[in-house]
């Protein structure tokens, strides 16, 4: 048989031109490793019976995908609009969670459990009556970062790349420039000013570009503690007086200024607000912010309290503080794939956020970020940040189910994109982590299939790529095993990317918006990415312009 297949192709060898003969020469060898006929490569695969039934032998005809269809018309037929003033908000943002980031997780989801057409599977907020698209540029740059989008869905002003806080007037390391009228207020601001409680989760640092736009004003993100002010001089520069007295770092500014008000702070980085002097804190001045966060709460009168651990946070009585400050690791948190029984996670945070916000009599405003997908991606690991949108999915799902739909705004986003994508023609029955059926890249084109293996998940840049053709091909033909050792089934693989950096960027693509409750009705089309926070308060009547309560 191999020397029929052979034969065949060295005939189509021949008649091709002189300069592709090589090329197809190299496919030849392909067929040799692969096998040699379609069917052979599907069980090879391990597809057997073929991807286009369900896992369990359903044809997927006709009167299958009609049936889905008209389930999915009677869903929307059913839709609710909510015209309506809400008590409380809860905005999800997964950093850096894209379209394809989504697509991802779905079927990871479905496979975890078990369904039956896993592509099918929908995430929690996917069944929320309400979707638009969200265009994450900003002021300067196509491309934006965590801190300048964050910006915009807090505080509904676009801002420019790097900055937390501020609008556009403030261009990086401006700091002159930051003042009240460049510093817009964030919707758990506005909250405070309405007379409602609020909070903030991460599985970043508090401090970090996502969380600071909460409470923070900075011309650098980067400030997050008086000693990144001198760590960061080889880039900026001497910094001025203006930053450091006037405008301050975001650890500072948390204490001393608008973070006093959060009733409710969970994530990581206490190694920001404590002195060198303490095994893992940063600060130069020695100031141990934390114990001042302690101090002021109770020179206002407050009940408050400092957790740092999982038994104190999951022990905690929700009812016995109004005012509780979660800090549970050094800096960022662990990737949940990665954690040990004595980390934290994000539901555990949300559930105890929840159980203490509920308690605010005119309601809650909550910002929650999935930080640690995005953190995936810039390290060119797909396993951890599918795995995080899947944590973010079962989280967002507790409090759809946990809350009144009628009361409670609720808002899924991203902040922006990745450089990451679901690469060729896969079928459906392959592992998401391995190479694409090699073939189908011939097959599409009505030719030859391509010399060696690509896999499914690629990124366009990072830590995944490769420094020379030599090495290109080392880690694609790598992807031919398929056995449980593969080197691509492990979790801490980076996945291949077509250019090599030493960290992946974002990307410049829209993201999805998902809402259901009072005011979800706004977010559909085509949307601005700093509209969110205008949609929030609108919906809450906070804010100083146009609510449902002026009409």
């Amino acid at each position: 048989m191999k020397l029929f297949v052979a034969a065949a192709l060295l005939a189509l060898v021949a008649s091709v031109p002189l300069d592709s003969q090589v090329e197809d020469q190299d496919e030849l060898e392909m067929h040799e490793i692969w096998g040699s006929s379609y069917k052979e490569v599907q069980e090879k695969m391990g597809l057997n019976n073929g991807a286009s039934l369900s896992r369990s032998g359903q044809v997927l005809d006709s009167v299958f995908w009609k049936s889905i269809a008209q389930e999915i018309i009677q869903t929307k037929l059913n839709d609710k609009v909510y015209h309506h003033q809400a008590k409380n908000a809860i905005l999800f943002i997964g950093d850096g969670m894209s379209i394809h980031t989504l697509a991802a997780a779905r079927k990871q989801k479905g496979l975890l459990h078990g369904a039956d057409i896993p592509e099918h599977t929908m995430l929690s907020w996917e069944k929320f009556p309400y979707t638009g698209l969200s265009k994450t540029y900003n002021c300067d740059r196509w491309t934006a970062d965590s801190a300048s989008t964050a910006t915009a869905y807090l505080t509904g002003a676009k801002g420019n790349f790097l900055t937390v806080g501020v609008d556009c007037s403030v261009l990086i390391w401006n700091c002159d420039a930051v003042n009240e009228a460049s510093s817009p207020k964030s919707i758990l601001r506005y909250g405070v000013e309405a007379g409602k409680w609020v909070g903030l989760v991460s599985t970043a640092r508090i401090t970090h570009a996502s969380p600071a736009a909460t409470f923070g004003h900075t011309a650098y993100r980067t400030w997050e503690s008086d000693a990144d002010f001198v760590a960061m001089e080889w880039m900026t520069g001497p910094v001025k007086d203006s930053c450091k007295n006037a405008m301050k770092d975001l650890s500072t500014q948390f204490v001393e200024r608008e973070g006093i008000d959060i009733n409710v702070a969970f994530g990581g980085g206490w190694g920001k607000f404590t002195p060198k002097e303490v095994e893992g804190g940063s600060r130069l001045d020695g100031r141990d912010l934390i114990q001042e966060w302690k101090d002021k709460q109770a020179s206002l009168g407050r009940s408050y309290a400092y957790l740092t651990t999982k038994d104190e946070l999951n022990n905690f009585d929700a009812t016995s503080a109004d005012y509780v400050l979660g800090l549970f690791s050094r800096s960022h948190m662990q990737y949940r794939a990665f954690q040990t029984p004595e980390d934290v996670n994000l539901t555990e945070m949300v559930k105890k956020a929840l159980e203490i916000l509920k308690r605010g009599p005119n309601g809650f405003v909550l910002f929650v970020e999935g930080a640690k997908i995005d953190h995936g991606h810039h390290y060119g690991n797909a396993y951890t940040a599918i795995d995080e949108t899947i944590e973010l999915e079962e989280v967002v799902q507790y409090a759809v189910d946990n809350t009144d739909e009628s009361d409670t705004l609720i808002v899924v986003s991203s902040d922006h994109a990745h450089t990451f994508k679901i690469n060729g023609y896969p079928e459906r029955g392959l592992d998401m982590y391995g190479p694409a059926s090699f073939l189908a890249g011939g097959m599409q084109k009505g030719g030859p299939p391509p010399s060696l293996p690509y896999p499914i998940l690629q990124y366009a840049n990072g830590p995944g790529g490769t420094r020379s053709k030599e090495e290109q091909d080392a880690k694609r033909a790598a992807l031919t095993e398929t056995g449980p050792d593969a080197e691509w089934r492990d979790p801490h693989y980076k996945q291949f990317a077509g250019i090599y950096l030493p960290k992946e960027t974002h990307g410049g693509d829209d993201v999805g918006i998902f809402a259901r409750g009072p005011g979800a009705h706004l977010l559909r089309g085509s949307l601005e990415e700093n509209y969110i926070h205008h949609v929030i308060n609108w919906a809450l009547c906070q804010g100083d312009y146009l609510t449902v309560c002026d009409e």
